[in-house]
């Protein structure tokens, strides 16, 4: 290494650079999760005349659908070109879309700006990642990757109970004013602390591989495959039962709990993703293996899953040490991150990223529908008595487990990845 390079290494800390990138990564994460408050949807549906839910729906689920389109092509973009540079222009637009939607009335530029926010949100999910192998040696990169993911979920829990009571304190229009003036204190931090690599230059060999390459390189990696499977699968445990059917099926499974309990016993899903995703990475660097903390987060997942089926106490309480085990372990899946990162050459870790992401996001896209559908097939449906919903979710709730198993499986495939050269 030159003297050239020490000196920049010196003057950048990593872990400046990359969380700086990471605050994106959070502000991200709080526009996806924005309207989740009951009090900013009706705001939002007063505002662009919104009649129905699924109207609604369509409006807020725009986000997603700009993601899922750009996952590939954000990845490429960070392969050809500077991250630093890549970061500056989505989060400008990200703040710009913020902006126009706290002041537009017309639901179709409303929902354009949202699908321009998903799309944007590609860079802020993936920029991290990217950098993350170029500042930090492989011992320290799992470590890494479960601080990001953290704190990316921290977003999600800010526009929850924070936002609600800044709103509470102020109104929606200035709750939406300061959420774009955050944008541009990041924006600031990316501007400042953001570099591309140690040396202060993007490698060379990343603005000569073609398209068409890049994707044959990522796509023929089995490792981009499993990792992108193996985070998937255990992600299910947010996506589907954080995010939507957990608090239906501990309704009918103990209908004696309020409204505010099952909630409450749901979100330990996401307080156990935040403590968990540093622990699991940190452990997986002190054993110096990949796939050995990948596994054991994965076989006691599966443990705490069958608990939770068929649970020796039906109390509050057990649910909520249970789902928070659930969170804290599942959190292994952001050791994926790093294998990705370990398995690739510099000049295609955003295609592979991309590539992986689109797996894990459309595991999730496909099981929040097909456990409805579940449901439905072994009798859940709307003239359905208690008992026979209890006995549909408890059939449909077999999905998790089976999801564990796939995602051990993947593990037993993997290639160990730690400290090794790609």
């Amino acid at each position: 290494m030159s003297t050239h390079t020490l000196a920049m290494t010196k003057e950048k800390s990593p872990t400046l650079v990359v969380f700086s990138a990471g605050a994106f990564f959070f502000y991200s994460f709080i526009q996806m999760t924005l309207l989740g408050t009951e009090t900013m949807k009706a705001f939002f549906m007063d505002n662009l005349a919104l009649s129905s839910a699924a109207e609604f729906g369509n409006f807020a689920g725009a986000f997603l659908y700009g993601t899922v389109l750009m996952l590939i092509p954000a990845g490429v973009i960070l392969d050809k070109y500077s991250v630093k540079k890549s970061l500056l222009a989505t989060l400008l637009l990200m703040i710009a879309c913020s902006f126009g939607l706290s002041i537009t009335t017309d639901v179709f530029s409303a929902s354009l700006l949202r699908f321009l926010m998903g799309a944007a949100h590609c860079i802020a999910f993936m920029a991290p990642f990217r950098l993350a192998p170029r500042w930090f040696p492989s011992e320290k990169l799992a470590l890494v990757a479960g601080s990001l993911v953290a704190f990316a979920v921290f977003g999600g829990f800010v526009s929850g109970a924070p936002l609600l009571a800044i709103i509470n304190a102020t109104s929606v229009q200035i709750a939406m004013v300061l959420n774009t003036l955050l944008g541009g204190i990041i924006l600031l931090m990316v501007l400042l602390f953001v570099q591309d690599s140690p040396d202060g230059e993007v490698e060379a060999q990343g603005l000569q591989i073609s398209l068409i390459e890049g994707l044959k390189l990522a796509a023929k990696n089995k490792q981009n495959w499993l990792a992108g499977t193996f985070i998937g699968m255990l992600n299910l445990s947010v996506l589907l039962l954080g995010a939507v059917w957990g608090t239906t099926y501990l309704r009918f499974i103990n209908p004696e709990f309020t409204e505010a309990t099952y909630t409450g016993i749901i979100g330990m899903i996401f307080i156990g993703t935040m403590l968990g995703s540093p622990v699991t990475g940190l452990i997986s660097d002190k054993l110096q293996s990949r796939k050995k903390a990948m596994l054991g987060g994965a076989i006691i997942s599966l443990a705490i899953m069958l608990l939770i089926m068929f649970p020796p106490s039906t109390s509050a309480g057990f649910f909520y040490v249970m789902f928070l085990l659930l969170g804290i372990l599942t959190s292994a899946q952001s050791i994926g991150y790093p294998v990705i990162g370990e398995s690739n050459q510099d000049k295609v870790l955003g295609t592979a990223n991309g590539l992986s992401a689109v797996i894990l996001m459309g595991i999730g896209a496909i099981g929040q529908p097909f456990f409805g559908k579940l449901v439905s097939s072994f009798g859940g449906t709307s003239s359905a008595s208690p008992l026979q919903m209890q006995a549909a979710l408890q059939s449909a709730i077999w999905i998790m487990p089976i999801a564990f198993v796939i995602s051990i499986v993947c593990v037993l495939f993997l290639d160990e990845t730690f400290n090794h050269n790609h």
